[in-house]
């Protein structure tokens, strides 16, 4: 999501809080309970004895939020996360906290703390699925995750998940304009998944083991339909599926490729094949 985008809607999401907060609520801010404030005064204490950049020690929970948001603004992640920390823990039921939980979780992301902003995102999506910035934190639970993605070799635990959060943006906040987003996201995961599963087919078809290939290759034909690697997943399932003798599914699996992608390199093979008789 572009930076003066989501900047508006924490914004207008921080203004509707203020708006919103019970009478009651807005009377209690700013107090302290009398054992927490003498607790929370060695923070900013000892921050300050480290050199370490933190809200004044005094300054109100509007004050606190806002200095928080304008080192997030001005890209001093970690500034933001030790402020947007330090108001929540003071004040987690002031009316700008859906603000400051979406703000962390973000500089997480943005520090490449990508595991501790999915769970900051995922939290906030689960726990305030009303909030303005619910979707938000929806896209930025894909988002994480999507960062987190490895390379093809290694286990993609992480890329299946961003499938299944990216599902739930589109599943509960189907009219969001972060849908796009979301769905950009979901294609380029399913295409990585059935990439992984294709490298996987023909790792155990190079060694003769075409039972396991098969099983792997029927998969991506059922699971990920769209995948561009489509048709390669054909012509090396022909490929099993004549090696082990089922020559009827080989010739079926040949006519779908042919019919489907007639200009893929994998067509033309296996037409030109079929055509002189091999």
């Amino acid at each position: 999501m572009a930076g003066a985008g989501m900047g508006r809607r924490v914004e207008a999401a921080a203004a509707a809080e203020e708006v919103e907060a019970p009478a009651g609520e807005r009377a209690r801010r700013g107090r302290q309970r009398p054992w927490a404030g003498a607790a929370l005064a060695l923070v900013p204490l000892a921050a300050v004895a480290c050199g370490i950049a933190m809200p004044p020690p005094d300054a109100s929970p509007r004050q606190r939020f806002d200095w928080s948001r304008e080192r997030f603004e001005q890209e001093k992640y970690a500034d933001a996360v030790r402020g947007l920390r330090d108001h929540l823990f003071r004040d987690p039921l002031d009316a700008t906290s859906d603000s400051a939980r979406f703000l962390l979780a973000e500089a997480y992301l943005r520090s490449e703390q990508e595991l501790l902003a999915a769970n900051e995102f995922r939290q906030f999506a689960t726990t305030r699925p009303n909030s303005p910035l619910a979707d938000d934190a929806q896209l930025g639970t894909c988002r994480a995750y999507w960062a987190l993605s490895p390379d093809l070799p290694r286990d993609q635990e992480f890329t299946q998940n961003v499938v299944e959060e990216c599902t739930r943006l589109l599943e509960f906040f189907p009219r969001s304009e972060l849908a796009p987003e979301a769905r950009r996201i979901l294609a380029a995961a399913r295409e990585k998944l059935a990439r992984k599963a294709l490298r996987v087919g023909k790792w155990y078809f190079d060694r003769r083991l075409h039972e396991s290939a098969i099983i792997y290759l029927e998969t991506i034909l059922r699971t990920w339909p769209e995948a561009e690697v489509v048709p390669t997943t054909l012509a090396l399932l022909h490929d099993a599926y004549s090696t082990v003798g089922f020559q009827r599914e080989a010739d079926a699996v040949r006519q779908r490729l042919v019919e489907a992608y007639p200009e893929s390199p994998e067509a033309r093979r296996l037409g030109g094949e079929e055509a002189t008789g091999r």
